[in-house]
């Protein structure tokens, strides 16, 4: 199997374009995904990965999270 197919994923469907997102994430086993999209905040976690806001980001960067 390769890569792509590897972290090939389709768990939002209404705007796929956002699975690309979660698969990068996935491949380099990131703690976090920060973002602004509202689609891919409702999820809030996915496998093991945080998703949050700009302002808990910055919360959390700064200390008071």
């Amino acid at each position: 199997m390769s890569t792509k197919e590897q972290y090939s994923l389709e768990k939002i469907k209404e705007d796929p374009a956002d699975d690309m997102f979660l698969a990068c994430a996935i491949e380099v086993q990131a703690d976090f995904i920060v973002s602004r999209d509202q689609h891919l905040l409702n999820l809030k976690e996915f496998q093991g990965v945080k998703i949050i806001g700009v302002k808990e980001f910055l919360a959390r960067v700064k200390g008071h999270a």
